[in-house]
């Protein structure tokens, strides 16, 4: 852990209640502008993969890019709709 980190950390401990829903409020936005622009970086037929219930999903196609999701279709045919910072681009890309 650097040293950044750590600090925040140890200030996050010594905050009040409402403080830290401050905090809790502007990590969620920034994970809402994460989400937003991976998923913006992505096209349609973008081979990509991700951590699913069942573990890493190694072979999806991008199909539809929606604001802060992606819907990606798997080898076996399962659709899924995953953040787009969930998501890593492993290939070329494939004819949509």
């Amino acid at each position: 852990m650097n040293k950044k980190l750590q600090k925040i950390l140890e200030d996050i401990y010594k905050m009040n209640g409402v403080d830290i829903q401050s905090v809790v409020d502007a990590v969620k936005m920034r994970r809402n502008q994460l989400h937003f622009s991976d998923a913006q970086s992505l096209r349609v037929g973008d081979k990509v993969s991700f951590n699913g219930r069942r573990g890493v999903v190694e072979k999806a196609v991008v199909e539809k890019i929606k604001i802060k999701n992606v819907l990606v279709r798997t080898t076996s045919g399962t659709r899924w709709n995953v953040p787009g910072s969930h998501l890593t681009k492993i290939g070329e890309v494939v004819n949509a």
